[in-house]
């Protein structure tokens, strides 16, 4: 293995933060519609001009997402959360699917383990954090390696729209001045059919959006039936939590 390949798959897990061999993460989980190549920009190709890969792509055969997990956790969270999280973006894509007309507001009824489903988006943004900040919460860490846990962090909320948008984005940890919203912080994952946003003692990036926060009430594995009525954010750039 040469000395930059080895670089970009060693380094601290994003979960439990111990130096080794690191694992592909898929952001979303590959049964989540990430199963194909897929051409990415970074922070390098998007706005540093001096660099020869300014305005270029990068293929990820893989898909999108990063050597960001040790084995054990990715193989851990995989068996815990991954599927559940699957069963619900496949829901999500057969309702907006059937969809005739177009909508501003996407309702649906899921029948899903929503605990399961929000560690494994909590573990997305996780595993998109290059900051370290997320990994450093020892009640983060607690909550995703623990199956069994629902203790979910009072300062974390998670927000959930619609979208098909062929644009996906993942921001790691970022902390954002808005206009209009001030001092945010927030990470954002995009991947159709759905978009995700956590927010850090912080408001939604836009109003409309469905916080889901609560599903971490539920237990490990209780199936429950929700109505969803989540808004159709179109998605036209890479920059954090801007729409239309």
């Amino acid at each position: 293995m040469s000395d930059e390949k080895k670089k970009m798959t060693e380094g601290n897990c994003a979960i439990c933060g111990r130096f080794g061999k690191l694992s592909f993460e898929h952001v979303p989980p590959q049964s989540a519609f990430n199963d194909r190549p897929i051409f990415v920009q970074n922070h390098t190709h998007l706005t540093d001009e001096n660099s020869p890969l300014h305005g270029k792509k990068a293929k990820s055969n893989k898909g999108f997402g990063g050597y960001t997990l040790c084995i054990s956790c990715n193989n851990l969270t995989g068996d815990w959360y991954a599927r559940d999280f699957g069963t619900f973006a496949h829901q999500g894509m057969a309702i907006i699917s059937n969809i005739q007309e177009p909508q501003y507001y996407i309702t649906g009824e899921y029948f899903i383990k929503p605990l399961n489903v929000i560690k494994q988006i909590m573990t997305m943004f996780m595993s998109a954090d290059k900051s370290g900040i997320l990994q450093s919460q020892s009640d983060l860490v607690r909550l995703l390696l623990d199956r069994e846990s629902n203790l979910w962090p009072e300062r974390y909320k998670i927000f959930l729209y619609s979208n098909l948008s062929s644009v996906k984005r993942l921001w790691g940890y970022s902390v954002v001045f808005d206009e209009e919203l001030g001092m945010q912080k927030w990470s954002e994952i995009n991947f159709r059919p759905f978009g995700y946003l956590l927010a850090d003692e912080s408001i939604a990036a836009h109003e409309d959006m469905l916080d889901i926060t609560y599903f971490s009430r539920y237990e490990y594995n209780q199936d429950a039936t929700l109505i969803l009525r989540t808004p159709y954010l179109p998605v036209s750039s890479p920059e954090l939590g801007r729409y239309g």
